[in-house]
């Protein structure tokens, strides 16, 4: 079962940024093709969703519980269970695109 961290932000996330991000985890001899990062034995690791605007008033707070004022910036990043630096590489990910642009993360 794959682990969901969600990076909610009032501007809109440069997904571009993704291999830099991916680069400073920390973590060696992974690959980087669009929104899937694979380690070096070629097992998906992390997911990352195109970033979709919430303009919906109420919509983030029925899906997370959690309040949040719309319009905002929605990115889902799916880490794979195992191995362990999967959700590490998330984590990081999510917290780099939540503090470049202005955001929070929401999830484990």
């Amino acid at each position: 079962m794959s682990r969901e961290l969600v990076v909610l932000s009032q501007e809109e996330p440069d997904l571009d940024a993704l291999p830099a991000l991916v680069a400073s985890s920390g973590i060696q001899g992974l690959d980087v093709g669009g929104p899937y990062i694979f380690d070096s034995h070629d097992r998906l690791l992390l997911r990352v969703q195109d970033a979709t605007l919430i303009t919906v008033p109420g919509e983030v707070e029925r899906l997370l519980s959690a309040p949040a004022r719309e319009p905002v910036w929605w990115v889902e990043l799916h880490a794979a269970a195992s191995p362990p630096e999967a959700f590490h590489l998330a984590r990081h990910c999510a917290r780099e695109l939540a503090t470049r642009h202005n955001g929070t993360v929401w999830g484990q």
